[in-house]
């Protein structure tokens, strides 16, 4: 049986000074910011080291006294082969700027305890080492893999698997150095809410998480999901809390925390507590909540861990199958990232972060993770932009640059114009009218603040009847003012000769209502096909193109910010998934195009075939075409 010991060792140095004078010691563990009450801690040398951790040592009698003593300290890796854990018998604890010795201690460890209170006495007093490390120049991942996991997500939303799933991606470094320096600086110049370095058996993990994953005291138990992210600046505060699909991904997390707590809470007792409260963490503002509840009789630390993990923010909903999806959608394995970091301790209980922000250290590299919460109303290249901006702190803490990629520049004439959707009309039936107004939605949300009235929808339905074969077209413009019309329109076009045109850089994923440049471009009778600056085929002037491999894989490029989100390219892909063509989101260039079967798509037009590029024939399949533009016309 143990008791709990505590000495004083005086005053002495910062938490970050003390940490990098122990690195190299064993097991060396820093916990800072929020943990344990906001009162700072170092331990090293563990009694005994686990992939798991095993039974806790036997309660501390509670006398009031906040004491952590020892417990299990460690990380919980996403991938549970990356886990580690040690277990120790004393921490060093920063309490109202004086050191102290918490130990909880056993007369069998009496002598060991004894001498590593002496070390740590010692180490507080001892001159500054020179302890430095370099990183060399960060590495983004594939933009283009990312987009596509992204939008593979939301084909999984839409097909109703999924409500929302969490897609990640990875930075990468060469590191030289001693990874406790870095964790000091990193986490002096970020103060993050639960900062924590862990050297382990693999080498060394720098967490400057944001987020409490679980804590426990007693038997209370919380849990603060976050989910929103925008950087900080003026008006982004309103924005996230005005973000339909921020608050909406934030409010799924919550019940899914509420569902895994209620596995060991008393029924009754699990409640939000706060909801959507607008915090600045780790250099970019999130969406926040809190999630309290009662632990049933007997219920252990292990079990509270098990019911929770993985973190729901990190995972999705359903869990299981989030869990599925993520193995499927991301290119490699997390390893701790995205895991959990921290702490159960016998006298105060158990506290533990969610390891978002997190730096990898191991093998002359660093690794940082980044992603965010999908859901169908996601924009792919919002989400690109998002995982820049969570990685953009971290990697200027840890003295690197991230390339500040501006963002996409938008005409003034064309934002003037406001934005619009053209929907075919079949026997007075607006055809995927629900998926036209929302991403006219979002366009008229992200761009001037407005909504699409409600009604909308009505006056859709009420143009269009009568119409055998017709075009609907709904415009926002700046002031929110929304126009209907509907008129009739011929058959599609069975071919068209394309011709390459230099798309400038720009915003082109909105569907602008100034078609002039359209105009300009179609002079002459030709489609012009849109290549960006990169040599990547984009689309064409009226939609979006794909290929027609020969053994029936449908290939189309991955949405990008100078890329419109076609409807009907997202229902030729839902019909793939549907029937079990495979399909593949992949950029390409014109060299690519000239040897493939190429045809583009487009609400009012179909499927047409592209029979021709800069007057050179193209390989054809025309029934092949014709076949999906009769399913996208249905």
């Amino acid at each position: 049986m143990s008791e709990c010991r505590i000495s004083d060792l005086g005053p002495g140095r910062s938490v970050e000074e003390l940490v990098v004078r122990a690195a190299g010691r064993p097991g060396l563990v820093c916990l800072r910011g929020s943990f344990a009450g906001g009162r700072p801690l170092i331990t090293s040398h563990p009694v005994r080291t686990a992939r798991e951790p095993g039974p806790q040592q036997q309660p501390v009698a509670d006398d009031g006294t906040d004491v952590v003593g020892g417990g299990w300290f460690g990380v919980a890796g996403f991938d549970r082969d990356t886990s580690w854990f040690g277990c120790y018998d004393h921490v060093v604890r920063l309490v109202d700027g004086r050191w102290r010795f918490e130990a909880l201690w056993t007369p069998e460890r009496a002598a060991a305890l004894a001498s590593a209170e002496a070390e740590w006495a010692a180490l507080l007093r001892s001159p500054a080492p020179e302890r430095t490390w370099r990183l060399g120049e960060w590495a983004l991942p594939d933009r283009d893999r990312h987009l596509a996991a992204v939008e593979r997500a939301i084909e999984l939303i839409r097909a109703g698997e999924l409500y929302q799933v969490n897609v990640c991606t990875r930075l990468g470094a060469q590191f030289e150095g001693d990874p406790a320096a870095l964790f000091a600086a990193a986490a002096d110049a970020l103060d993050p809410a639960f900062g924590a370095y862990v050297s382990t058996d693999r080498g060394a993990v720098v967490c400057l998480s944001p987020e409490l994953f679980w804590r426990r005291h007693g038997t209370a138990v919380t849990s603060a999901p976050i989910k929103g992210t925008l950087p900080v600046g003026p008006g982004n505060a309103e924005r996230l809390l005005a973000s339909a699909k921020d608050v909406a991904e934030n409010v799924m997390i919550v019940d899914l925390v509420r569902n895994d707590l209620g596995r060991v809470c008393t029924p009754g007792s699990v409640r939000p507590t706060r909801l959507l409260d607008v915090v600045e963490r780790v250099g970019v503002l999130h969406l926040v909540s809190v999630v309290d509840g009662d632990l049933r009789p007997g219920v252990t630390d292990a079990e509270v861990s098990a019911a929770l993990f993985p973190p729901a923010s990190v995972t999705g909903t359903p869990k299981l199958r989030a869990l599925t999806a993520i193995a499927d959608l991301e290119r490699a394995p997390r390893g701790a990232y995205t895991g959990a970091v921290g702490f159960t301790s016998p006298c105060w209980g158990a506290e533990w972060a969610v390891a978002i922000r997190t730096v990898e250290v191991a093998g002359g590299r660093a690794e940082l993770g980044v992603g965010g919460g999908i859901t169908v109303d996601s924009v792919p290249d919002a989400e690109w932009q998002e995982c820049l901006h969570k990685a953009r702190p971290v990697v200027r803490a840890c003295g690197g640059v991230l390339p500040a990629a501006p963002p996409a520049s938008v005409d003034a004439a064309l934002l003037a114009g406001g934005v619009f959707e053209t929907v075919l009309i079949i026997d007075g039936r607006p055809v995927r009218l629900a998926d036209h107004l929302a991403r006219l939605g979002r366009s008229a949300h992200e761009l001037y603040g407005v909504p699409v009235p409600a009604d909308v929808a009505g006056r859709a339905a009420a143009a269009s009847t009568g119409l055998a074969r017709g075009a609907l077209r709904v415009t926002v413009r700046p002031d929110g003012a929304v126009a209907v019309a509907a008129r009739p329109v011929g058959p599609p076009p069975s071919a068209c000769a394309a011709v390459v045109v230099p798309r400038p850089p720009g915003c082109w994923r909105h569907k602008w209502a100034d078609r002039g440049w359209a105009e300009r471009a179609e002079a002459g009778g030709v489609t012009p096909l849109f290549v960006a600056g990169d040599g990547a085929v984009l689309e064409t002037a009226r939609g979006n193109v794909f290929l027609l491999e020969p053994d029936g894989t449908l290939v189309t490029p991955p949405l990008r910010e100078d890329l419109l989100p076609g409807v009907t390219r997202r229902a030729l892909l839902d019909h793939a998934r549907d029937t079990g063509r495979p399909t593949r989101l992949e950029t390409f260039g014109v060299e690519e195009l000239r040897a493939g079967v190429a045809f583009w798509t487009s609400s009012l037009s179909g499927a047409v075939p592209i029979h021709s590029l800069d007057g050179v024939p193209l390989p054809r399949d025309d029934g092949a075409v014709a076949a999906f533009g009769a399913v996208l016309a249905s």
